[in-house]
């Protein structure tokens, strides 16, 4: 399909990237590319092979160009959101915290921070976080309303949990989720 065109034209480019700043871009666009392909992928073992070679070319790409805001935050977004393994949370929240020192009013980039340090339990500093977040959103995202609403509803803020929820909802996020989190309070 397109993505594994994509993919095959990135890797050409590669031969023509004269420094690493250059192929370290291009291996974050091969992973992202990657990542969609996961998304895409039907069975569980096909997930799996896109979210390994995602997170290779990730590797890649920080290898040659580590402050790459954009693969800091994705990189670390897409582990904080397939493993509960410590080691790999830790090294997210590493990521995590340098794309945010990189560029801290950026709400993409807190909204990860954020959601990494709710993973960890470090659910005060999520919260600080998130609201920082979703002061800088411009776009009105959904998913940093409904992370807030899952953040607070762990702190046992089942009001503003709700309200947030309800936001994400309003601004176009999948209503199924919401029903299935407002059922839990």
């Amino acid at each position: 399909g397109k993505l594994s065109q994509s993919i095959g034209s990135y890797k050409k480019a590669l031969k023509y990237a004269d420094t690493d700043s250059l192929r370290g871009v291009v291996w974050g666009y091969i992973g992202d590319a990657y990542h969609q392909l996961e998304e895409a992928g039907r069975k569980d073992s096909e997930r799996d092979k896109y979210r390994r070679r995602c997170f290779e070319a990730y590797d890649r790409s920080l290898h040659y160009y580590y402050d790459n805001p954009m693969v800091l935050n994705n990189y670390a977004y897409f582990i904080s959101e397939s493993s509960r393994d410590p080691r790999r949370l830790d090294r997210a929240f590493a990521m995590a915290a340098r794309a945010v020192e990189l560029d801290g009013n950026n709400a993409t980039l807190l909204d990860t921070y954020a959601w990494v340090l709710f993973r960890l339990g470090r659910l005060q500093e999520a919260r600080r976080t998130m609201q920082q977040a979703i002061s800088f959103d411009r776009s009105e995202n959904p998913e940093l309303y409904l992370h807030y609403g899952d953040i607070l509803y762990a702190l046992k803020d089942n009001f503003m949990a709700v309200f947030y929820w309800e936001k994400a909802r309003e601004k176009g996020y999948d209503s199924e989720e919401i029903d299935k989190r407002l059922k839990q309070v």
